[in-house]
C-alpha cells in the first residue's frame, strides 16, 4: 500500500522540544490500518498546534489527509466528520447556518481529533464543561487495527479514557458531536479592569450573567499592584432572525521571521503589559465571534517572537479551595526568578462528569503562562510542580513539555503517584 512516508523535522507549536520523525499521512483508513499493524509504537497528529510534547515520537501518524465532512444536519445541529478536519473548515460550513460549538479553544487551526485526544475546554467551563461533553461518538482505531466506535453508552471506558488521553488507546478516525444554536455573529464583551490580585479574582468569580469568561494578569507587577489585569466576560448576542450569518475571519498579519534572540525579556515585557493595560478600556462593546474566540489567530506565525530557542507554556489548574493563595504563590515564586511570562491568562472551571478522569480542569482555576525558553526556565518549572502539586493541582498535558511526570495525575481526590502519565510516556515512544 502506497502512501506518504518521509522523515521531517517536528515540534510543537512551541518549537520545543525539536525531534526528528517519520512521519506517515495515509488518506483512509486502510492506509491508516497499514501503518498502525507495522508500527509497535506510535502517535497520532493533527495539525501540530499542541505547544509542548504530545504528538511527538519516532513515528509519527498524521491525520490531516482525512479532512471529510461526513455529515452535518442543520435542523439538529449534529455533525460528524474526519479527525483531521480543522475547526476552521467547521465554522465556515455551520455559522452561516445558525451554529457554532459549545465548546471552542482559543485557536481554531486544530483538528477535532486533537480537540478529542486533548478534550479541550474554553472559557465556559463552568456552564458547558469540555468538549467530551458535546461528544456523542467517535470511531477509534486500536493497536490490532480494529475500529471499534465509543461513545457515552457503548464502550464507554474506552470513550473516557480516549477524552484527554492524548492518543494512547489509538488513533481517533471521525467524531459525532452536539453544535449549539445562535442567531448572531456578534458578542456582548464586558471588560473589567482590576488594580489588584485581590480584585481580579473576585471579578473573575462574579459576573455569572456572561457565559464566557477569562482574565488577563499582568504576571510582573509587585506590591500594591501584585496581580493586576483585566477581566473579560460575553455572551452570544441575539440578532435578528432573519439576518444571514456569516463567519468573518480576519486578515491575519504575520511575524515573517523569528525574533532575536533576548528579544522578550523582563524589560520588554513590563513594557509590554503596561500598553496592553492600558489599551483595554473597562466597559462593554461588541465583538465578532472571530475576535472574541480566535485573538491568537490574528497574527499568523506568533510563535516566532520568542525566537528559534521556542517557549515553554506552563497550565495548571487548582481547586476552588487552593486557588486563591496557590495562584498568588506561583506569581511570587516566578517574580523571584529570572524569568518572565509574557503572557498569562486565569480561567475558572467548574464541575466535571466523574468519568471524566482524563479531562484537565476540575473545579477550581488555572493559570497559562509562556515563558521564552531561557537555561532557567526548567528549574522554575520544576519549582513550580512542587507548588501545584502541593496545592492539589495539576497540568494540562496538552501544553506540557518538561514538568514531572507526577504533574498528570488523574484525579486531586486519588493522587497516586502518576503512574497514569509514566506509563503514557512508555506507550508513545518517548
Amino acid at each position: 500500500m502506497t502512501y506518504p512516508v518521509e522523515q521531517q523535522t517536528l515540534s510543537g507549536w512551541a518549537n520545543y522540544p525539536v525531534v526528528q520523525a517519520e512521519v506517515a499521512t495515509p488518506p483512509d483508513r486502510e492506509a491508516v490500518r497499514d501503518y498502525v499493524l507495522k508500527q509497535e509504537r506510535l502517535i497520532a497528529r493533527g495539525n501540530g498546534k499542541s505547544y509542548g510534547d504530545a504528538a511527538l515520537a519516532p513515528h509519527v501518524l498524521s491525520t490531516l489527509a482525512l479532512r471529510q465532512i461526513t455529515h452535518f444536519d442543520p435542523a439538529t445541529g449534529i455533525i460528524e466528520c474526519e479527525a483531521g478536519v480543522l475547526l476552521s473548515d467547521i465554522l465556515q460550513l455551520v455559522v452561516p447556518q445558525g451554529w457554532f460549538f459549545y465548546v471552542t479553544p482559543g485557536i481554531k487551526s486544530i483538528t477535532v481529533g486533537g480537540a478529542v485526544a486533548s478534550d479541550v475546554h474554553g472559557k465556559n467551563h463552568p456552564e458547558h464543561g469540555c468538549f467530551s461533553n458535546h461528544l456523542i461518538s467517535f470511531e477509534l482505531m486500536t493497536a490490532s487495527g480494529a475500529v471499534i466506535r465509543c461513545s457515552k453508552e457503548s464502550n464507554a471506558d474506552l470513550f473516557w479514557q480516549s477524552c484527554g488521553g492524548m492518543g494512547w488507546t489509538g488513533v481517533i478516525l471521525s467524531a459525532r458531536f452536539q453544535l449549539r444554536p445562535i442567531r448572531s455573529t456578534q458578542m456582548q464583551q464586558l471588560t473589567v479592569r482590576a488594580a489588584n490580585w485581590e480584585q481580579l479574582f473576585a471579578a473573575l468569580s462574579g459576573h455569572s450573567d456572561y457565559e464566557y469568561a477569562a482574565a488577563w494578569v499582568d504576571g510582573l507587577s509587585s506590591g500594591q499592584h501584585f496581580g493586576r489585569g483585566a477581566a473579560f466576560f460575553a455572551r452570544h448576542l441575539e440578532g435578528e432572525e432573519s439576518a444571514p450569518l456569516v463567519f468573518q475571519e480576519k486578515k491575519p498579519r504575520n511575524v515573517p521571521f523569528y525574533a532575536p534572540a533576548g528579544l522578550l525579556n523582563p524589560w520588554s515585557i513590563r513594557l509590554h503589559n503596561a500598553l496592553y493595560l492600558r489599551k483595554k478600556p473597562p466597559g462593554e462593546q461588541t465583538v465578532d465571534l472571530d475576535t472574541y474566540f480566535y485573538p491568537l489567530d490574528g497574527v499568523r506565525n506568533w510563535n516566532r517572537l520568542y525566537g528559534r530557542r521556542g517557549f515553554v507554556q506552563y497550565q495548571f489548574c487548582l481547586p476552588e479551595e487552593t486557588a486563591f493563595d496557590g495562584i498568588a504563590q506561583v506569581l511570587q515564586t516566578i517574580q523571584k526568578s529570572p524569568d518572565a511570562p509574557f503572557l498569562t491568562v486565569l480561567k475558572r472551571h467548574g464541575a466535571r462528569p466523574p468519568e471524566a478522569k482524563y479531562s484537565f480542569p476540575i473545579r477550581g482555576y488555572s493559570l497559562a503562562l509562556d515563558f521564552p525558553r531561557t537555561r532557567t526556565v526548567f528549574a522554575l518549572v520544576r519549582a513550580l510542580d512542587e507548588l501545584v502539586w502541593n496545592a492539589g493541582g495539576k497540568i494540562y498535558l496538552t501544553k506540557d513539555a518538561c514538568s514531572d511526570g507526577k504533574m498528570g495525575r488523574v484525579e486531586t481526590g486519588d493522587f497516586g503517584e502518576g503512574k497514569w502519565w509514566s506509563a503514557l510516556r512508555g506507550r508513545i515512544g518517548k
